[in-house]
């Protein structure tokens, strides 16, 4: 256990996060850009849609005063380009987990594909974005994660700085989520089979998980020399996970340096709740899961607005919901409404709960389609 008494989160969709963190019995404030009704704790709104570390966040910081030594902060989003925002938050509390260096160093498509490259790692083959193929190619943005950014390529598309092209791999997405500490020592908390749609946003939008997932032998050796090779050169430190897909061979696709939206499928290994485990491998040096036995396959499913609307029923009558967002919130086409929760068994039966609960809120909201 750790020392201090207050717990930042920022980010967006900090639902689960909060609800790890209050069995903690300590001060949990939420600084969230999507203000959820099941949010536990204090909560505060970073109007950035993608709860970004920016002025409105170092603003709600100073107004609560918190004792810095009592206070430790956890960075689920990432920062405004402008404005040492890293450096801000500093003098806040301790920042867990991955500095801002070392994100914008993953950041850098060309340097952790070349480290890749060196070391024996597939990854889908970076293109020349002049020779557009719009059948075989994808657009990434760097600055983005959750496949938001991911779009296929069109003719005559005109790349942005931070966007780059890459070919296109046919195949089921999974996750890994890893804890590390700083001595690189790190323990793998699950496999994700990874769920998405097409939005306004992209043509591959993170939407949902299956946890628990099992993997060859064989698979599990490549994808633990993966992450001792990128945990080595980067030092990553915390919760992490890394995205890949499984085509005739596995490819990486992208680091998420942070805890992600996946964690809350594994609370239940971690005696305390995975947001303890996280800090706890920050400042005490401490990878263990308690109860990686578990047998459970958790997954979920997010809803996604497909035209604009005003909700007008209120989820919390569901227990299988959340995120749940208040009533008379406005949305715009494409953004997330909800989360659809299940939990089973196997993933057969988790899936068939998952449909089952998917159908009960489609009756409820019948104002508008769910992409």
């Amino acid at each position: 256990m750790f020392h201090q008494n207050n717990i930042v989160l920022i980010g967006n969709s900090l639902v689960e996060q909060s609800k790890s963190a209050a069995q903690l019995n300590k001060r949990v404030i939420n600084i969230d850009s999507f203000n959820d009704e099941d949010l536990i704790g204090e909560n505060y709104k970073n109007s950035c849609e993608f709860g970004l570390v920016n002025n409105e966040v170092i603003s709600i910081l100073k107004n609560l005063e918190l004792n810095k030594d009592d206070t430790v902060i956890i960075v689920s989003s990432d920062y405004e380009t402008e404005g040492s925002y890293y450096k801000k938050l500093q003098s806040f509390g301790k920042i867990i987990g991955n500095s801002h260096e070392t994100i914008l160093k993953l950041q850098d498509h060309k340097n952790i594909f070349s480290y890749l490259q060196k070391n024996n790692i597939n990854f889908p083959e970076l293109l020349n974005p002049s020779n557009n193929n719009s059948e075989k190619s994808l657009i990434k943005n760097t600055k983005m994660s959750g496949g938001l950014g991911v779009k296929k390529n069109k003719n005559n598309y005109k790349f942005n700085t931070n966007e780059y092209c890459q070919k296109f791999i046919d195949g089921q997405v999974y996750s890994i989520l890893f804890i590390a500490n700083k001595n690189k020592k790190y323990e793998i908390i699950g496999i994700n089979k990874i769920f998405s749609k097409k939005t306004v946003f992209s043509d591959f939008c993170f939407s949902g998980a299956v946890s628990n997932i099992k993997l060859s032998s064989s698979q599990m050796s490549y994808l633990n020399n993966m992450i001792n090779l990128i945990i080595n050169e980067y030092n990553l430190v915390g919760i992490n996970g890394i995205d890949f897909i499984i085509s005739n061979e596995i490819y990486f696709l992208e680091i998420n340096p942070r805890i992600t939206q996946t964690c809350f499928l594994y609370e239940d290994f971690f005696n305390n709740g995975f947001v303890s485990s996280h800090v706890n491998s920050y400042l005490n040096d401490c990878v263990h899961i308690d109860n990686k036995s578990t047998e459970f396959v958790s997954c979920f499913e997010n809803f996604y607005a497909d035209i604009s609307f005003e909700i007008n029923f209120d989820l919390k009558k569901f227990n299988f919901v959340s995120n749940i967002p208040k009533v008379k919130n406005h949305f715009d086409t494409g953004d997330p409404v909800c989360t659809i929760n299940a939990k089973s068994i196997d993933e057969k039966k988790a899936k068939k709960i998952l449909l089952d609960n998917i159908s009960l809120v489609r009756n409820e909201l019948t104002n508008i389609e769910i992409i």
